[in-house]
């Protein structure tokens, strides 16, 4: 009888520590998610300049850092099994030459929203969200919903 309780308050340490370990490395916010798309450099600084809700399981935020201090990205972090998770990530580094004043860059119909560049001085319509990124005045991003 002593045997059987021992190893139930053994199996029941484990099962504490295993959930425990579990817990630490829940993604609970889409911030949090980014800091997962470069393993092996935790000590890598992400500035974000924004985020927009697409909708309750998805975020696209815009930031900088991931890579090295210099490159622009925009990250698509969807909710998985109540995880944050970064999926994809798009480099926006600046817009293309002669191309215009409003540029698009991604058009996403199954999720229902675009993102692109438009240069300062522009005027901006309602149905963009607009991320000014530091040290960059000729240009923003832009993300709007298509849906």
């Amino acid at each position: 009888m002593k045997l059987k309780l021992i190893i139930i308050v053994i199996s029941f340490g484990f099962l504490i520590a295993g959930c425990t370990e579990s817990n630490q490395n829940l993604v609970n916010n889409p911030e949090d998610a980014l800091k997962t798309i470069e393993v092996g450099n935790e000590e890598r600084e992400i500035n974000v300049y924004g985020s927009h809700k697409v909708n309750k399981e998805l975020v696209l935020i815009v930031f900088r850092g991931a890579m090295n201090d210099k490159d622009i990205w925009v990250a698509d972090v969807h909710k998985e099994d109540g995880q944050w998770v970064a999926k994809e990530i798009v480099q926006m580094n600046g817009p293309f030459e002669e191309s215009g004043d409003i540029q698009t860059v991604i058009i996403s119909d199954e999720f229902g929203y675009e993102v692109g560049y438009i240069k300062s001085g522009v005027p901006v319509t309602e149905n963009l969200n607009i991320f000014m990124v530091e040290g960059i005045s000729d240009w923003k991003i832009w993300i709007k919903q298509s849906k």
